[in-house]
């Protein structure tokens, strides 16, 4: 058996022992029975000092030899098997007790020496627990009874010794045996303690072994871009498909993303620095597919989609994850689309301004009612496809970042004040109250013919989606630097969901096209990029129930 393994066998060796065995109980045994000895044998150099007759009759001797034989066992401990070392634990210091016993039976030794068990008795509580608390109240009532026997032959002094003696010394040693097994208790269950801690610890690291290498392999294999940024915003790292993506040049990516500006998607205007999406994550914002155009000098643009989630350790920021997506060959096919869509409505333009121009020819000349009934509904249609295809035109311009603004200084309740009366014949028809709320001028530096547009789709809008007998109602205010413009009916309203969608491009809501609304999705994102394009923002507001309000600001005039 090695010195690691631990000691077994029917005696309740204490835990600070059997943990370790051998190699724990060999070296303290021998250290506590040489101590013993030591002190046991001064004692009786003493003693032979003091009274050389002290050795007349067999008792010394006896508790010499007694004492020796434990010294020998202690010292014999080295070629024991682990079994008999278990034993041995508990009858060296029993040796001990049963020498200081004797020595207390000699009518010639002080009674004093009897204080000399509580060092047995001490280890016996320490090695073997109760047990040894037991064998110590045995030997200490042994013991008591020996100096209660002197009792009726001792006066002065020797009856004071022995009569307290007969008392004191079965509880001294009790009292050490219990005060080391209740120590030994109050080691083991702290051993135990810091042993389940030390378990739970390793648990734990082994768990986050397991996780962080399981993250390594995500991180390592994923077939999108993966970057570990810290606080700052710099790339702590990144994964092989980021960093083997080809529109980076081989430049180390650090300084190959610091170099690089990101674009909106529509207008491809520049996004400032600190609300760019690396910017936004290296805050610990979270956000999902994010779409941009990434651009670096020398390099074609491409196209990415970027999320992110921070990192926090308890509450507090350490850094964020950013996965980037190519997504150009994606953007460039809807491009295609885009130019596919604008060559064919420029070519539908020319035939349609024929045909809604004879048709005008047409109704000015006599003719039966029903045959005027029927080009009416045709003139009706070619003007809503002329419309149409006018938007797509706009919308092939603004995708290729051809809008073409010509800004001046214009009131803006005056554009809205003009809009309202155009369309206020729309909603007298549906029977909707359309009303603009007074107020002051508020001017704005913009293109006249491109915010009339905006303004006149958001009223459009409110007429076509209120209830029957609704109200729309415009709104024309001063909001710190900006004007803003809203537009709020009392329709049926939207959920969460979908008001978030209202400015993308070809989106329709469910209830709008369950409606029979004719319309093709285009007018709120064509009113969003003329409004970027003017340097302002959007916002649609919408509650189930409760109606809409869609509004937009513009930077006023200095």
């Amino acid at each position: 058996m090695t010195g690691s393994t631990p000691v077994t066998g029917p005696l309740p060796i204490a835990a600070g022992w059997q943990e370790r065995g051998a190699a724990v109980v060999r070296p303290r045994t021998l250290l506590l029975q040489a101590v013993f000895a030591l002190v046991t044998a001064l004692v009786l150099v003493v003693f032979t000092i003091v009274d050389p007759a002290v050795w007349g009759d067999g008792y010394p001797w006896s508790a010499t030899a007694a004492i020796a034989v434990a010294t020998g066992l202690a010292l014999a401990l080295r070629w024991m098997s682990e079994r008999t070392i278990a034993w041995v634990a508990i009858v060296v210091p029993v040796l001990d007790l049963l020498g200081l016993l004797l020595l207390a039976v000699d009518p010639q030794a002080p009674r004093i020496i009897a204080m000399l068990a509580v060092v047995p008795a001490f280890w016996l509580g320490l090695a073997a627990r109760r047990l040894g608390a037991a064998i110590a109240a045995v030997a200490g009532l042994a013991v008591g009874i020996a100096m209660a026997l002197r009792i009726p032959d001792s006066s002065g002094v020797t009856l004071t010794a022995n009569a307290v003696g007969s008392a004191l010394v079965p509880l001294a040693l009790f009292a050490a045996a219990w005060f080391a097994d209740s120590f030994s208790g109050t080691v083991e269950r702290q051993q135990q303690v810091i042993l389940r801690r030390e378990e739970e610890k390793a648990a734990i690291a082994k768990q986050r072994e397991a996780d962080a290498a399981l993250l390594d392999a995500i991180f390592e294999t994923a077939r999108v871009g993966l970057l570990l940024l810290d606080t700052e915003g710099h790339v702590v790292r990144a994964n092989p498909t980021l960093t083997g993506h080809p529109a980076l040049g081989g430049d180390a990516l650090g300084e190959a993303l610091e170099g690089a500006a990101f674009l909106e998607l529509d207008s491809r205007r520049t996004i400032p620095a600190e609300r760019s999406p690396l910017a936004r994550a290296a805050r610990g914002e979270s956000f999902d597919n994010e779409v941009a155009w990434l651009q670096r000098d020398g390099h074609d643009l491409f196209a990415v989609t970027v999320s992110s989630r921070p990192l926090l350790l308890d509450g507090e920021l350490r850094g964020s994850i950013a996965s980037i997506d190519d997504v150009t060959a994606y953007m460039r096919m809807l491009e295609d689309r885009d130019d596919f869509v604008a060559l064919v409505s420029h070519e539908l333009r020319t035939p349609l301004t024929s045909i809604t121009g004879y048709l005008e020819l047409a109704l000015d000349e006599a003719m039966p009612d029903r045959l005027r009934d029927w080009l009416l509904i045709v003139r009706r249609n070619s003007e809503r496809l002329r419309a149409l295809v006018e938007d797509l035109l706009i919308v092939g311009e603004m995708s290729r970042g051809e809008t073409h603004l010509e800004p001046e200084r214009v009131d803006l309740r005056a554009l809205a004040r003009d809009a309202v009366a155009t369309l206020e014949h729309r909603a007298r028809r549906r029977g909707v109250g359309l009303r603009l709320v007074d107020g002051p001028p508020i001017e704005v530096e913009a293109d006249r013919r491109r915010i009339t547009q905006v303004i006149e789709n958001y009223v459009s809008n409110g007429i076509k989606y209120t209830r029957d007998d609704g109200g729309v109602e415009v709104r024309v205010e001063a909001i710190g630097p900006d004007a803003r413009l809203r537009v709020v009916d009392d329709g049926p309203g939207l959920q969460a969901a979908e008001a978030a969608r209202v400015f993308e491009r070809f989106f329709r809501s469910q209830d709008a096209r369950a409606s029979g609304v004719p319309g093709a999705g285009l007018g709120l994102w064509i009113c969003r990029m003329i409004v970027q394009a003017h340097g302002g923002s959007v916002d649609f507001e919408s509650e189930p129930g409760r109606g809409s309000t869609a509004s937009f600001r513009l930077p006023r005039s200095s």
